[in-house]
């Protein structure tokens, strides 16, 4: 018979006899992924595969998921040697732990490591770049890189990237007295999608739909011609970010993401002759998997010739709905969607209950007890809504967002101060433990440190958000 695994992605077939044993089966997937049996944990439904388990008495009627840490050796050898084995070199052991790795500052640079850590957290991302198969320096140089960041193996070197960034990208390159400057993260993240969007899939990610509606506000009594005054003109056009604008009055996200949707030009009316002021409008037709939000808080000051900040408070929230964004082609849908996996994350919530109150540690037990909870639910959402495929959509079936990764910025002028990144645990079901990454220095932190990125001061104030549609 076939069994199907994942592991880091990738799909694999393998070919196997029915009364083999768990045993047989691990050192097949061995074969394919080179992670030895002895460090796989696998996930079948009904539990965990024992080495003596006759493979029969399982249902591999589903691909079953793989996790474990390749063996990185070359060529075999007669005693396998594991990470965990190894010495550095000067007689002490190699500290081995599931915590994410940070990059070291090359002068100036945490504004360029703070959007790789908010780029390196998005999975479909990543998968994609490890099948790149391309040319491309940069595309390369960022495979390479992220791939240093998932083995967790000794320092991360960015700085091939960083001088193949710099090349493409002159602005980033600007010294000042012999240093390289501070620079803006939102242009750097911005930047480096806009190199990957030409060669990696991954528009549909990222790509926010509008019907936009272009209404003339003179009154119709003001011209014999009246139809041609009231005329609208509708048209779409598409975005990979939302702008929230910041003005005296902007005290949450959603007051600044609506103010940007509307806004009121002068252009020349044909009708009357003359410039006539047009409401221009815009309503949601498409939702991306990863939604990303920017907060406009630099302008430029032109009585001092430099990027200024603004410190107001704006609070941002952990879920977000965009329902009252949608047009009405898509609202409907998206209402009855969101709504089902609230129920399926209603009918869930025992699950995760019984696993905190258990609080397993970091074991092999609790990661497949974590890969459990989420296959469940999963299945859940896939019988509640059977038409989308929760594994592979680009596209938010609802209109309902959770945060999933925040930059930073402290200071007051954007030419100085300092980035970091603030990144959600993945292992965390309860979403209450989160990353911090301050260049090379990486730190958990609580759920309520996000609740203090709103600004308000030259404290910490988010400046980019990444959110991810719920339940994919």
């Amino acid at each position: 018979m076939v069994v199907t695994i994942k592991n880091s992605g990738k799909t694999y077939d393998i070919t196997v006899n029915e009364q083999d044993n768990g045993f047989v089966l691990k050192q097949k997937i061995q074969e394919q992924t080179l992670i030895p049996p002895e460090r796989q944990k696998i996930l079948v439904k009904g539990g965990k595969l024992n080495d003596d388990t006759i493979l029969s008495t399982l249902d591999f009627s589903k691909p079953i998921m793989v996790l474990g840490t390749p063996d990185k050796l070359s060529a075999p050898v007669e005693k396998p040697k594991f990470l965990e084995d190894l010495g550095s070199g000067d007689g002490s052991v190699i500290k081995v732990d599931n915590n994410p790795v940070g990059i070291p500052n090359y002068g100036n640079t945490c504004y360029l490591n703070s959007s790789l850590q908010m780029l390196f957290q998005i999975e479909d991302l990543r998968k994609l770049l490890n099948e790149f198969k391309g040319t491309d320096n940069l595309t390369l140089s960022l495979k390479s890189l992220f791939q240093q960041m998932e083995n967790k193996q000794g320092t991360v070197n960015v700085a091939v990237f960083l001088t193949i960034f710099r090349s493409l990208y002159p602005q980033f390159a600007e010294q000042r007295n012999g240093v390289f400057s501070q620079q803006d993260a939102e242009e750097a993240f911005s930047q480096i999608l806009t190199t990957l969007k030409r060669n990696l899939k991954i528009d549909d990610l990222f790509r926010i739909e509008f019907k936009t509606t272009t209404k003339c506000l003179e009154e119709a009594g003001d011209s014999t011609n009246n139809d041609s005054i009231s005329d609208v003109k509708y048209e779409l056009e598409d975005s990979f970010k939302l702008n929230c604008h910041i003005d005296i009055k902007t005290n949450f996200l959603r007051d600044g993401i609506l103010g940007g949707l509307t806004e009121t030009i002068s252009k020349h009316n044909s009708a009357l002759n003359r410039d006539s002021e047009y409401q221009v409008s815009k309503a949601i037709t498409r939702l991306p998997k990863f939604l990303v939000v920017h907060f406009i808080r630099f302008f430029w000051r032109r009585d001092i010739n430099k990027k200024s900040k603004i410190l107001r408070k704006v609070q941002f929230p952990f879920e977000l709905d965009l329902s009252d964004m949608l047009d009405e082609s898509v609202k409907e849908e998206k209402n009855k969607n969101r709504d089902l996996i609230r129920k399926v994350e209603k009918d869930n919530l025992d699950l995760k209950r019984d696993f905190k109150k258990a609080k397993i540690e970091a074991t092999e037990d609790a990661e497949l007890k974590i890969a459990s909870i989420k296959s469940k639910f999963q299945d859940d959402l896939k019988s509640a809504i059977p038409g989308v495929d929760f594994e592979t959509t680009t596209e938010n079936p609802s209109s309902v967002y959770e945060l999933n990764a925040v930059i930073t910025h402290m200071g007051a002028s954007a030419d100085g101060g300092h980035y970091k990144a603030y990144v959600k645990d993945p292992n965390d079901l309860e979403g209450q433990n989160w990353w911090l990454f301050n260049d090379d220095k990486v730190s958990s932190v609580s759920r309520e440190k996000i609740e203090t990125l709103s600004g308000g001061g030259e404290s910490d104030s988010a400046l980019l958000l990444i959110y991810k549609g719920l339940g994919l």
